[in-house]
């Protein structure tokens, strides 16, 4: 028997010897886990829906600079976000990734406890960034969980009901606000929303997440923390992986732009463009879900590339249309197939190094939110400079661009691993 050879039946081997460890998870891991992760994206509302009613409420003005001011939650949320992420990186390979999960959703719930007893904008900011470290924590976390507890076969229909989920959040948060907050009160929406609901994601995150049976490789010494970063850093196909995940987060922040998109190119009033998003949202909510069975079907990079392709085509002509239901149809068409590519990307980025999970979905956490900061200023330039024709073109090339990263530089390493009844079959 040859090297190759060997190893490829050793890797078999040790997949089916942890199949019986890892299926013991329960039946109630992913449900918990998708109720953590959706929870800790339940305060994005205060820097979009309200953003005027709480410039209103703490410069008694909704004048466009206070709202300005407002709006820069996010930004500082996600600077903060991202720099607790690559220590996250570090902190993952000392500690077990459910007391991590734990620790970020209730670094979430104090940060929201603290925004709905905010008495000035400098305390609902600070608080509003601690909420931003627990989402950054939650996030990862919940993905490195998925890859330690779950059998290979089993990983892309879980990071597809997360994704989803996360969207799922944002649409229930919406049509909440239409139905008993459009007054714009911001405090009692976060009473009776995120805080219940980050209740009962930290009870999901620690009575319904075990924690991972085996010992995460390398829990101390100097050496086991470089380690775990030149695995993702020095190797072409991990590395290239998370580079393509920044340029496709960056290619979908298109979508930012929807409602304003269809008010000024179709005339839309604004509250019917809001549910025209809203089943854009919906839509994608199902692609993602659906996606996640699809994937060990057709293979993870593969089905990553042919819905970025499928995805960057269909932006081609919406920019050049002005019919309205053809360009909504094949708007929900595209983020139906696009959102294939959710759990598809997820998977893929879980298996580039299996060994340092933890470390990789929290360096993929800083890109993703990375791309999506890089995506909105792109965005805004291409629409300053060339319209709405110039922002979706834009948004179709990064597409494309990521589809090429991922054609080229990236490998599939769960080919091997996977069953032959569960290997992507030939087109």
């Amino acid at each position: 028997m040859n090297k190759k050879a060997l190893t490829l039946t050793t890797v078999a081997v040790t997949e089916d010897q942890n199949s019986s460890e890892k299926s013991s998870a329960g039946r109630l891991l992913v449900p918990s886990l998708v109720v953590a992760f959706t929870s800790v994206y339940t305060l994005d509302a205060l820097c979009s829906v309200f953003l005027a009613p709480i410039a209103i409420t703490f410069f008694g003005s909704s004048d466009p600079v206070y709202v300005a001011t407002v709006s820069q939650l996010g930004t500082v949320s996600s600077i903060v976000g991202a720099i607790f992420g690559l220590l996250l990186g570090v902190l993952s390979v000392r500690f077990n990734y459910k007391k991590l999960l734990v620790a970020g959703v209730l670094c979430y719930t104090v940060g929201a406890l603290g925004c709905f007893l905010a008495p000035n904008y400098l305390f609902l900011l600070t608080f509003f960034s601690i909420a931003g470290i627990g989402s950054m924590a939650t996030s990862s976390m919940a993905f490195a969980l998925v890859g330690e507890l779950l059998v290979l076969s089993k990983r892309p229909q879980a990071t597809g009901w997360l994704s989803g989920g996360a969207t799922l959040g944002g649409v229930i948060a919406m049509l909440l606000i239409s139905f008993f907050f459009s007054s714009g009160d911001w405090r009692s929406y976060i009473l009776w929303y995120p805080l219940p609901f980050l209740l009962i994601g930290l009870a999901c995150a620690y009575f319904g997440v075990p924690s991972p049976t085996q010992k995460q490789a390398g829990t101390t010494g100097k050496g086991a923390y470089l380690n775990s970063f030149k695995q993702i850093f020095l190797k072409k196909s991990p590395a290239s992986c998370l580079i393509g995940n920044l340029i496709k987060t960056a290619g979908s922040m298109w979508t930012a732009y929807f409602a304003a998109f269809v008010v000024t190119r179709f005339g839309l009033p604004f509250d019917l463009a809001v549910l025209a998003m809203l089943g854009s949202l919906a839509v994608t909510v199902f692609g993602a879900i659906v996606g996640g069975y699809v994937v060990n079907r057709v293979g993870r990079k593969r089905l990553l590339i042919m819905s970025l392709i499928v995805f960057g085509a269909m932006l081609v002509p919406i920019a050049f249309l002005y019919d309205l239901w053809i360009s909504l149809t094949i708007i929900y068409l595209g983020s139906f197939i696009g959102a294939f590519g959710l759990p598809a990307m997820s998977s893929l980025t879980l298996e580039q190094a299996p060994e340092s999970r933890g470390t990789l979905m929290s360096i993929n956490s800083v890109l993703t939110t990375l791309g999506a900061g890089t995506g909105l200023a792109i965005g805004g330039a291409a629409l300053a400079l060339f319209n709405y024709t110039g922002l979706l073109l834009t948004s179709a090339l990064l597409q494309l661009v990521a589809a090429a990263i991922y054609g080229f530089l990236t490998k599939d390493p769960c080919i091997t691993k996977q069953p032959d009844s569960l290997k992507p079959k030939p087109l």
